[in-house]
Formats: structure tokens, sequence, C-alpha cells
């Protein structure tokens, strides 16, 4: 009996030794075969499975799996799909190698044995918190950022608390009630979340001289650097420029230097050219991640604020047809919308912000939200809801006995007072409307100072806001800008037909304020267009509508305001249909000057036919002879069709010509 149970045993020992010896060799097979195996790497999968089949309890196969994930992830089931095999990896590899995990050096050849284990663990935490950020489940990577903190690594390589400290500041305009791990307002979450950046610096500061053992200088200076980088960001939010430019300078000398977000402090300070030069480097520097490029959505804002919106739209058009559907999509088509409703184009704008709101954005690597995302579209499309009630007056100067334009103004001031409607809804919900959307320029602000003004305050120049902007006139230290905050008040004022006030509020501007000829068109052609409005003079309107136009002609038609030109008309008879074309202009809100009136644009128009199609060509120069709309072509069979682009382009809204993009919106 006794030797039956010696057999038994023994078979078992032998058994035992068998798997240790045969898991042993799978190991030892899965970290050769691993070796300079990249994650992103086609063979990464399927080696992965191979990895798994050899040894399931292994974290490796797993490990390979879920990062190969992440890194093809580019909408939410992407994510979603890499959380579960990063999971497995995470608790395979806490419970077999917690030891470790938790092991402390005095040098490298201390660490060498725990390095790989140590940076998989890394590696898969950072991956998997992205995945949680980029599915917007805040609570999820505080939980598993605490969790990783349990370990007490000796060194964090991560920047767990940084990490909070970024995930509260994002989540910043919730509360307690939404998260736990939120206070109960936008201030107090900063707070908290400045008090985990400096944890974070003193934690590292405290274990530095340990650690420079193992790493080197420049590692442990590299902890302190992440630190700074968010410290930099929550500072430029809360308007201490000095604070904000203390942590961007600690940066400055580094290979990670954050150009993108040095280059919003720049413009939210009004250094612009200084905000397009940092904008321009950080563009050369993208490492093609699948983040929200934020540089490529100020782009268009400050060609917009150049009055040369057609750059931004052949730039963004590229850039959506190099990338694709991927994360950023929809804001890049709210910034073409932004481009073609500046360009005066207001069909192809509403077309890309109705891509935009069909679809579903990941708001990676950015703490712009939801929030945002869904502000910027009704900002834009209130803005051109109020546009088209002018395009109607435009386009049929007798539009007071046309029934029919006077059923589509109605239809869009209804249009516009709905949306508008649901605009103010959103932002009474958004407890940080007054620093990001009503204040100008704030980091967190993804509309221009042009649509908050035209979006917000015709319709609702109320006290309010005439106080909100008295007080930023005394309070905002960004001397810059108070030209900004004084064309709000002469804007609100005008609305409210106190036309002399608002000329007060002008005329600082005009006689104090220095004004960027390059990069503040926009705020100059808004500044002669009030003037034109509320002169007391008709000399002195035409004197500044004249400037309106040299300044930003695509935004004339939509003004309200009647500009004239001269006619220089060319032809060589071959053209049967000149007069009625010539005829037709008259029906538009403009005025042929008689010619002797050398001191208002010139167009000089000219009538073809090559043989088998029509053509206009057509140019505007000033009295100078300057030209303010190139030589442009119409080829035409449709003399409705042709006045209407004639009457435009002389306005300079022509269609740019673009790449073909063939990239239609995804179905998600």
């Amino acid at each position: 009996m006794l030797r039956k149970y010696y057999i038994i045993i023994c078979m078992f020992v032998i058994c035992n030794l068998a798997n240790a010896q045969s898991k042993e060799a799978a190991r030892y097979e899965i970290d050769v075969k691993r070796f300079d195996l990249d994650y992103d790497n086609r063979e990464a999968l399927i080696r992965s499975r191979e990895f798994i089949r050899l040894d399931s309890t292994y974290y490796v196969g797993h490990l390979y799996e879920g990062i190969f994930k992440y890194e093809r992830a580019a909408d939410y089931l992407g994510f979603k799909n890499c959380i579960a095999p990063l999971t497995k990896a995470m608790r395979l590899l806490e419970k077999e190698f917690s030891a470790k995990l938790s092991a402390n050096y005095n040098s490298y050849e201390e660490y060498a044995p725990l390095r790989i284990v140590q940076s998989d663990y890394t590696m898969l935490v950072n991956c998997l918190m992205d995945a949680y950020s980029n599915l917007e489940h805040p609570d999820s990577v505080i939980n598993l950022l605490e969790h990783y903190k349990s370990w007490n690594l000796q060194r964090d390589i991560l920047g767990a608390d940084n990490y909070i400290a970024w995930t509260i500041h994002r989540n910043r305009f919730y509360t307690k009630e939404k998260y736990d791990f939120l206070e109960n307002s936008i201030k107090e979450n900063d707070k908290k979340a400045l008090y985990y950046l400096h944890k974070s610096l003193a934690e590292t500061n405290k274990k530095a001289a340990l650690n420079e053992q193992t790493f080197s200088y420049l590692a442990i200076e590299g902890d302190r650097l992440s630190a700074y980088h968010y410290l930099a960001i929550i500072h430029d939010y809360e308007n201490n420029a000095d604070s904000a430019l203390y942590y961007f300078r600690k940066m400055e000398y580094y290979t990670v230097f954050p150009y993108n977000n040095y280059a919003i402090f720049c413009f939210i300070n009004g250094y612009f050219s200084d905000a397009d030069t940092y904008f321009k480097i950080s563009r050369s520097r993208e490492t093609g991640d699948k983040r929200l490029k934020e540089d490529e959505y100020y782009s268009m804002i400050i060609e917009v604020m150049k009055s040369n919106p057609v750059a931004g739209i052949k730039r963004i058009n590229e850039l959506i047809r190099e990338n694709g559907s991927s994360a950023g999509w929809g804001w890049y088509n709210i910034a073409l919308a932004r481009g073609f409703l500046y360009n005066g184009q207001l069909d192809k704008a509403e077309l890309h912000l109705k891509k935009a709101q069909n679809f579903k954005e990941l708001h990676i690597g950015t703490t712009w939200g939801q929030s945002h995302y869904n502000s910027s579209m009704k900002f834009l499309q209130t803005v051109i809801d109020k546009q088209k009630i002018e395009v109607e007056k435009f386009e049929n100067r007798n539009y007071r006995i046309s029934l029919k334009s006077l059923v589509n103004i109605a239809n869009n001031k209804a249009n516009l007072f709905l949306n508008r409607l649901v605009l103010l809804n959103q932002l009474a919900a958004n407890q940080e409307r007054e620093e990001v959307f009503f204040r100008i320029f704030s980091s967190e602000s993804t509309v221009t100072f042009d649509e908050i003004m035209l979006a917000l305050h015709a319709a609702f120049s109320n006290k309010y806001f005439v106080r909100l902007y008295e007080k930023f006139l005394d309070s905002d230290k960004r001397s810059f800008l108070k030209k900004y905050i004084r064309l709000y008040l002469a804007y609100i004022c005008t609305e409210r037909g106190e036309k002399l006030k608002a000329l007060q509020y002008l005329d600082k501007i005009t006689d104090i304020e220095y004004i960027d000829s390059e990069y503040e068109v926009l705020f100059l052609a808004r500044v002669y267009e009030l003037y034109a409005r509320i002169s007391t003079t008709d000399e002195k309107c035409k004197e500044n509508l004249l400037k309106f136009y040299y300044t930003y002609p695509q935004l004339v038609p939509y003004s309200g305001l009647r500009m004239s030109f001269r006619l220089e008309v060319n032809s060589n008879g071959t053209n049967k249909t000149e007069d009625i074309i010539l005829q037709k202009l008259q029906n538009y809100n403009i005025d042929i000057a008689d010619k002797k009136a050398i001191d208002i644009p010139k167009a000089k128009i000219s009538f073809t036919n090559n043989g088998k199609t029509d053509i206009i060509e057509f140019e505007v120069v000033n009295a100078s002879a300057q030209t303010i709309v190139p030589r442009t072509k119409i080829p035409y069979d449709n003399t409705d069709i042709a006045t209407r682009k004639l009457v435009y382009g002389l306005f300079y809204i022509i269609e740019p010509i673009l790449t073909e993009n063939s990239i239609k919106a995804p179905n998600n």
C-alpha cells in the first residue's frame, strides 16, 4: 500500500517538474521571440497569439495583443477592444512579479533584473489609462492610477500624480456629484490639480539623489519636466501669465518643450506673430499619432484673423485627406466650416458643420471636450444663420417687396432665434462660460473673438455684458487685448442704439491702440465696419466702408452696407449674354458708380467666348491701380449663376482650388 502511494507521489513530482521545465522553455522561447519585435508591427498580433498558446499564464502574449490593438485604435470601438487584453496582462504581471514591482535598488546593476518587468508594467498602465481617457471614463483613469501608485515604485516613470492632475483639470467643469475624485467648482478642481502637480515634484526631488545613482540626471529632470508641462497649462488657463511663463521657461532648452501649448500661451496674450511661429514649429514636429492636432485647428483661426481663409482651407483639407476619419476629423471639419464662413461661402460652411455634427468625435490628447465641440458648432451655426438673413438682402435689393425673400428672411430669423436659444442653454450649463467664452482669447476657447461678438452680443446686448466687459477692461492684465474689449463694448452700444458711446470706444481704439497689420486684419475690418454703420456723415460712412472693403472684402456682403464699384467692361462681341448679366447686376445690393468716381474700386470685366463656352474674366483694383481681387475666369452656361459668381467675386469670394478629397463622413 505504501509502495502504491510512493509511486503516485513520484509521478506527481515528475509531472510538475516536467511542466515547470516545459513552462520555463516556453517562456524562454517567448522572451527570445519578443526581442526586437515592435508592438505596432503587423507580426505582433500573430506573435501574441503564439505567445498565449505557448503559455497563457505569462503576461507577455496579452501585453502584445493589447498594445497592438491600442496602437491601431482610432475610434471608440478600437479603444474599447484593447482594454480586456491590457487588463489581463496587467493582472498576470502583478500576480507573478509583485516582488520585482515593489523592489528597491541602489545601482543600475540592482535595477537591471527588474527593468523589463517595471518597464512593461508602466507601459501597460499608460496604454490602459489612455484608453480609458479616450473613452471618457475619467473615474476609471483615477482608479487605475491610484492602484498603480499603491505599488510605490521607487521611480514613478509614468508620473501618476501628473496624470491625476491632468484628468482633474480636463473634467474641471464637473462636480463631486458626477465624479467622486472632483470638488464642487472649477476653482477648487484646479486647486486640487495643482496640489497633485506640486506633490509630484516633491516626490521626484525627495528620491532624486537615490534615483540618480541608477538613472541619469537628465532622466530625473525629465520627470520634473512632465510636472512643469501641466503646471504651465493650468496656470495659463487660470490667466496667471507670469507663473505659466515661469514653467514654460523651465522647459525651454529641452526637446520636450511643448511648442503647441506655448503657442497657445502667446496667442491668448496677444502675441499673434509669436503664436504663429510656434504653431508652425509644432506642426513640423508632428509624430503622426492619433491625437487631435490643436496647432492645425488654431492655424485656421490665425489665417482667418489674417484675412487669408483660403490658405487655412487648403491646409485643413489636405490634413483631412491624409488622416482620414481618425480622431480630430470632426474638429477639422469645424475648422473648415470656419474657413468657408470667412471666405463668404455659407453653403460650404454649413456642409462641413453637418459633417462634424454627424461624427462621433474622440477628444484625444486635449482638454477640449464634448461641450467645447458642441458650443463651437453652435457658435458657427448661429453666425451662419445671421449672415443668411443678409444674403437675402444682398441678393435682392428690393427684398421688401418680394414675398419669397420675406419668407426666407422670416425662416432664417426663426432658425437664428432657435440656435441662439440652444447656444444660450449650452452656455448656461457651462460653469466656465464667463472665463472661456465671454472673455476674449482663453486657453480653452475654441471659437474666435468675432464669432462670440456676432453670435451673442447682437441679440443679448444687455446690461450684463456691458458690466462684464467694463470689468474686464479694468481687470484684464493683457494690455495688447484691451482694444478687443473696447470693440465688444462698441458693438454692444451700436446694437443698443448708443452710437455716440460706440464712437467713443472706437476712437480710443484708433487713437491709442497698436494694431498688428498682419495678424489683426479681422479686428481692423470690424472696427471699420462699425465706423461705417454709425458714422454721422455720408462722407465718413463712405470712407470707412472703403477701408472695410479693402481690409476684408469677403465680409462686406454680409454687413448690410452697400458697396459701390466702377465698371470697365470689355467685349469682343462673341459673348451674347453680356447685356443680360450686366442688367442682372442691378438686382444685387451694390451700386454701379459713375466712371469719373475715381476714389472707389474699379471692376475690370471681360466677356468672351472660346467657341464652346461663354466666359467672364474680371479683376478689381483700387484707385491706385493696386489689385484687390486678382484676375479670375468664370466659364458658364447659366446667366443667373454667372451673375451670382461675378458679384460675389467682386468681394473676393471665390472657390479655392483644392486637392481632390475623397474622404467621406464615416458611419460611426
